[in-house]
């Protein structure tokens, strides 16, 4: 069962995950683009529509073989053409590496170092990286599912075991739906067999939901300064794990198997569990602002970046899409202060204020513009 601790810290150096080079080839709407970044901060500035996000949702699909944006993959490939190609040049833990990933119409393959990987799951994991966008605002106003997917891609690009876990949890949920709607239609339906498959459901679970809640509670360590930095407050950020099942798996699911016989489906488990965020007392949904709420999921997204650190000792490249927008100058400047010397940084931006202008000074800016890229002073 994976540990969120320290590695050896004699065998693990300080180092931060850097992205030296990207070329992308019929990529939304870049035609072809070769570009270099700055190992530490780069702002993309823009007008709207003119490729900014897509850099870094290129970034991200080239981390985790998958968009922010969309779950239909072709959406990335130009209209006219077949695929779409994501490369880079990376510095990962010390030594220079080349990553490739192609997205086509038949499907997705990457690479690591020109070999080929024969599951996207042995690619996921090399580059690490987090990213903040405006949609992550739904991790606290959305649905459950959206929470249950953050818990999942953020937790699964660093443990192989959580995904295999997962993986089994989920073929068997299906087999156990199933075979639940099977059996609305027998007079005597197998209860043997249902117990069977509820038992290896519960085997799963039970390593899902564990490895959840020691990732919450690793990452509440941090976000608890890391919001206190944005918001130059004493307010205290905290993430909560709501289970479907408090104790008694077996009893519990019994007690459920007339219910999920009647509707077809399994009625409690991790795919049932939910998260709740608190500013000291009270939920963050119902009583925060939209300053607060924005700002909370920036400061777990930034506790990720430590989190990340702390386990492979080495920063995640960090994507923030549209960050200043409704942060005020104080936040700004705590944003950008936490940054500092940690992980390569892409920020995006339709323009820079006088007041932005002392915290980017010595950063590398780049001027997006219908499909291409410029380095501006």
């Amino acid at each position: 069962m994976i540990k969120f601790q320290l590695k050896d810290k004699e065998i693990l150096s300080l180092s931060k995950t850097i992205i030296d080079r990207i070329e992308l080839t019929t990529f939304r709407n870049y035609e072809h683009l070769d570009v270099s970044f700055s190992k530490d901060t780069n702002i993309l500035l823009g007008k709207n529509a003119q490729g900014k996000t897509s850099i870094l949702e290129a970034i991200y699909m080239l981390g985790l073989t998958k968009s922010h944006k969309t779950s239909k993959d072709s959406d990335v490939i130009q209209s006219s053409t077949d695929f779409a190609k994501i490369k880079a040049q990376c510095h990962l833990k010390d030594k220079d590496v080349h990553l490739e990933v192609v997205v086509s119409k038949s499907g997705k393959k990457a690479k690591y170092n020109s070999i080929e990987m024969e599951r996207l799951s042995e690619y996921v994991g090399h580059l690490n990286v987090v990213m903040f966008a405006p949609e992550d605002m739904d991790l606290i106003r959305g649905n459950p599912q959206n929470r249950r997917k953050f818990l999942d891609l953020e937790i699964g690009q660093m443990s192989k075991e959580y995904m295999y876990n997962l993986q089994n949890y989920k073929k068997v949920l299906k087999q156990r739906n199933d075979l639940l709607k099977s059996m609305q239609k027998e007079q005597s339906p197998n209860m043997m067999l249902l117990d069977i498959i509820t038992d290896q459901l519960i085997d799963y679970l039970i390593q899902v939901v564990a490895i959840r809640k020691r990732f919450i509670r690793k990452i509440n360590e941090f976000a608890l300064d890391s919001y206190q930095q944005l918001s130059n407050t004493k307010h205290r950020l905290k993430i909560a794990y709501i289970p479907s099942i408090q104790d008694n798996y077996k009893e519990e699911f019994q007690r459920k198997y007339q219910y999920d016989i009647v509707t077809g489906s399994t009625s409690i488990g991790a795919h049932r569990d939910d998260v709740e965020f608190f500013l000291d007392d009270f939920t963050i949904k119902t009583h925060g602002s939209q300053g607060e709420m924005r700002t909370a999921v920036l400061a777990i997204k930034l506790a990720l970046v430590d989190f990340i650190y702390e386990f492979t000792k080495s920063y995640p490249v960090l994507l923030l899409d549209d960050v200043f927008s409704e942060l005020d100058q104080e936040r700004q400047k705590g944003l950008f202060s936490f940054i500092h010397e940690k992980s390569q940084t892409f920020i995006t931006t339709t323009e820079l204020d006088e007041q932005m202008q002392e915290y980017t000074d010595d950063v590398h800016k780049y001027l997006v513009l219908d499909g291409t890229l410029r380095r501006v002073t």
